[in-house]
């Protein structure tokens, strides 16, 4: 959920906020038995998840929304426990044991052959927060849909690329929001995660929760 204004929109859980910035000098070190892997200068526990670097950032939602931009810590904890990207609390139906979920062009990546499953960067809609997300964020007036699951695995992350320089520094690409897959392993040793991306699977749609029939 981005592009709106503030006075239009509460703030959603997983935008980023200005002071939350948090740079950090990236090198490359050679691993053993895995060779150069992207790594802060000053390595700490927990940077690694899932195997791939992660983007560090605060997470005090203080400054001025970014409306543009999310909260890796945030997004990433919606993802893994199934939180609501608008409010932050659970989204699972505790009826049903669904989680519902909106998709948009941008945000999906369909599976060829199978309907019901594909891969989404954007973390699950509670049905309480589905109506005001529908009528207010411009981008799903583009294209959304609205879905329950029966679950969200992770799979793969969004990521800056990076390259070594003959003295080892971390040298950007270029390449922002580049999917790699989990199981990618020599890419994901060059990746710096700002996104996870999760497989959702037994997609049903939901029209009744976007308040249509």
């Amino acid at each position: 959920m981005t592009g709106v204004a503030a006075t239009q929109l509460r703030v959603p859980y997983i935008i980023a906020h200005a002071d939350e910035a948090a740079p950090q000098p990236l090198s490359f070190v050679r691993k053993p038995f895995g060779g150069l892997r992207l790594t802060y200068g000053d390595p700490r526990r927990g940077d690694t998840v899932n195997g791939v670097l992660r983007a560090r950032v605060l997470n005090t939602r203080q400054g001025a929304p970014q409306w543009r931009m999310l909260n890796t810590l945030r997004q990433w904890r919606c993802m893994t426990k199934n939180l609501c990207q608008v409010c932050g609390k659970i989204a699972t139906d505790p009826e049903t044991g669904r989680i519902p979920w909106i998709t948009t062009a941008t945000a999906f990546r369909e599976i060829p052959e199978i309907s019901t499953s594909g891969y989404t960067s954007a973390p699950a809609t509670c049905a309480a927060c589905i109506p005001e997300s529908l009528s207010m964020c411009p981008q799903l007036h583009v294209s959304s849909a609205v879905w329950t699951v029966s679950t969200a695995t992770p799979a793969a992350v969004l990521a800056d690329m990076f390259r070594p320089d003959p003295a080892g520094r971390a040298v950007h690409t270029g390449e922002h929001n580049v999917f790699v897959g989990l199981d990618e392993r020599d890419l994901l040793r060059s990746a710096l995660a700002t996104q996870l991306v999760v497989r959702i699977q037994d997609m049903q749609p939901a029209p009744h929760l976007a308040g249509t029939p």
